[in-house]
């Protein structure tokens, strides 16, 4: 493809019904005026594997010459990414890793450090010993097992006056939040909740409130609340003495650099692990494939005015 060329972009992706994945399309719709890309979609699978791959047929059918897919699963989508290779049309996977199949890139952060510095902070602020609850995503996707792996690894292996308890939510905002409440009333020693989404948070807290158990965050009997995504809600939760803290994984940098890479990708450029980017990231190898492994902080109250974080931009006040 001709440099600056417009193409046609297949957008597929798990979910559009969060703060962060709203905010992803409209960024992404954002960047592809920005590089020439005319979207398709995004198809949404709302967390249907087989839907996904009927949606990446139908997105090529439609004249995608580059496709953005979040996977819902990461191993299911292999049959996908093989059938788009077979038809020479480059995939970049966003948010999601794949496990098996190929894309050009995966444009993501490091998740399995999400895992490790949200149980790091929750161990760090909690007092005494106790039970941490891990409301998990989805362990069929890379990002869920990588999440709780990383929780799990640093609890073990750096504070071992804690002991995590994991709850399989599947990404799912009502079951999260009945399993706080079952941890809730389960452990009595419960001194910490990480939340590996955001849509659960306020939920979490109304079950608190509703057992008795909220204090303001500081308070000696405070149970510490952390989450991921970094969306400006939770900026305000934060703000509001309720939530402890967040990542803030970069729904702003995760849009752009999906469609720059599928860009590229057209355009022939080619990337090697170990490469430094221009924006203070590096592209690693990750189970067979390249990604750009981009940034991710933790938020508190220490940061959380921050303005270069994507959920203080004007765009989201």
């Amino acid at each position: 493809m001709a440099s600056g060329a417009n193409f046609k972009l297949g957008v597929s992706l798990t979910f559009n019904n969060t703060d962060f994945w709203t905010n992803y399309i409209s960024y992404e719709t954002k960047f592809a005026q920005q590089y020439n890309a005319t979207l398709i979609g995004p198809l949404v699978a709302t967390n249907d594997a087989a839907k996904q791959i009927t949606d990446i047929h139908t997105l090529i059918q439609e004249g995608a010459q580059a496709l953005i897919v979040n996977p819902v699963d990461s191993a299911a989508i292999a049959p996908a990414l093989d059938f788009a290779a077979s038809k020479h049309v480059p995939v970049v996977s966003v948010d999601v890793a794949p496990s098996s199949g190929k894309v050009f890139m995966i444009v993501r952060a490091d998740n399995v450090l999400y895992g490790q510095s949200s149980c790091e902070f929750i161990a760090k602020h909690a007092t005494g010993s106790g039970h941490i609850a891990i409301l998990e995503g989805d362990l069929a996707s890379l990002n869920g097992k990588d999440r709780t792996d990383g929780c799990n690894q640093v609890i073990k292996s750096k504070y071992p006056n804690f002991k995590t308890v994991e709850y399989a939510t599947k990404w799912d905002t009502p079951t999260a939040v009945n399993d706080a409440k079952t941890a809730l009333s389960t452990y009595s020693d419960l001194k910490g909740i990480y939340v590996e989404w955001g849509a659960p948070e306020d939920g979490i807290l109304a079950a608190e409130q509703a057992a008795g158990k909220f204090t303001p965050v500081g308070s000696p009997s405070h149970i510490v609340l952390v989450g991921n995504d970094g969306v400006p809600h939770e900026h305000a939760l934060i703000r509001s003495n309720k939530l402890d803290g967040t990542i803030s994984q970069p729904a702003n940098s995760y849009a752009q650099y999906a469609v720059f890479y599928a860009r590229a990708a057209l355009e022939g450029k080619t990337y090697s692990a170990g490469q430094s980017t221009d924006h203070n990231s590096k592209i690693v190898s990750l189970q067979g494939n390249l990604e750009d492994a981009l940034l991710a902080p933790v938020v508190d109250k220490t940061n959380v005015d921050d303005p270069n974080l994507w959920g203080n931009a004007k765009s989201n006040a």
